[in-house]
């Protein structure tokens, strides 16, 4: 089931927030949850190499953040999980959806009092060598999913669109009926301009991260800065354009929230209980 955000929330952003979204929709969620820290340093290292130093406090600081969200918002999640079992129950509608971006957006409001000290902290440590690599990385990374849509043609867009739309639901929904995927594909419309605007939004995104590492002097002030206010790191088109996205999104959420049929409705409701079971054993409740 898609989750939607407001324009004020960077995508980008809702890393630890996505990253238990992420584990809600796999039947591993105590695992993935429990390896969450060792995944954000192995992310970290996808870019450039640790020095010991930096992997030992990097390594505390991890140990530290998830205790308090194992602790502090785990059982806020699912408090939100069971509200969300209860209104998917009868179907989602507009408010349900903005519901859902405002919980969304004060779980990150509180992540970000938390953990702003220390990622400030922790780039503080980064080398001009290790600024060189990331930005090196930056420029040669090829296997990600926007670098491979911005290179397909508008058949083979459609194709994968459609393939990672259908993976995501039936995961969630169960096996879809052929007259679902048919609704789906006709409300489902590709967008090839979309994709290359999401990519140079992104290289964009990763210049000022790269200008604000070499920034030593002011990178506290400017963390907060970024933060706070991550669209100031978008390019114009992408500002023009993410609001009028996000409201196609909620339109297709609805839409298809309104064909999900009894027993697909029934596999959600037993998927999220697994889900508030298994947190609430994470958290100690």
């Amino acid at each position: 089931m898609r989750i939607f955000i407001k324009q004020s929330t960077n995508y980008k952003s809702l890393f630890f927030i996505l990253a238990v979204f992420i584990c809600i929709s796999c039947s591993t969620t105590k695992v993935a949850y429990n390896f969450a820290n060792v995944w954000v340093v192995n992310w970290f290292e996808s870019y450039f190499n640790f020095r010991e130093s930096q992997r030992v406090e990097l390594e505390k600081k991890l140990d530290q953040f998830f205790d308090w969200h194992r602790k502090s918002e785990l059982p806020k999640i699912v408090l939100f999980l069971e509200d969300f079992k209860m209104r998917h129950k009868d179907g989602f509608d507009k408010d349900d959806i903005n519901w859902v971006k405002s919980e969304l957006n004060l779980f990150w409001e509180r992540i970000l009092i938390n953990a702003e000290k220390d990622i400030a902290s922790f780039l503080l440590t980064v080398d001009d060598s290790q600024i060189f690599d990331m930005n090196k990385n930056f420029q040669e990374k090829e296997d990600d999913t926007l670098t491979k849509q911005s290179k397909m043609s508008l058949v083979e867009l459609n194709q994968d669109i459609l393939r990672r739309t259908y993976k995501a639901l039936e995961n969630w929904l169960g096996d879809l009926e052929p007259s679902q995927k048919e609704k789906i594909e006709i409300w489902t419309q590709t967008d090839p301009y979309w994709v290359i605007v999401k990519l140079k939004n992104r290289e964009k995104f990763q210049s000022d991260l790269i200008e604000l590492l070499r920034s030593k002097d002011t990178l506290k002030q400017n963390i907060h800065s970024w933060i706070s206010n991550p669209e100031s790191h978008w390019t114009d088109e992408y500002k023009a354009i993410i609001n009028t996205k996000i409201k196609e999104w909620e339109i297709i959420t609805i839409r298809i929230d309104s064909i999900i049929l009894p027993r697909q409705r029934k596999h959600v409701a037993e998927k999220v209980e697994d889900i508030i079971l298994d947190l609430k054993e994470l958290s100690g409740i």
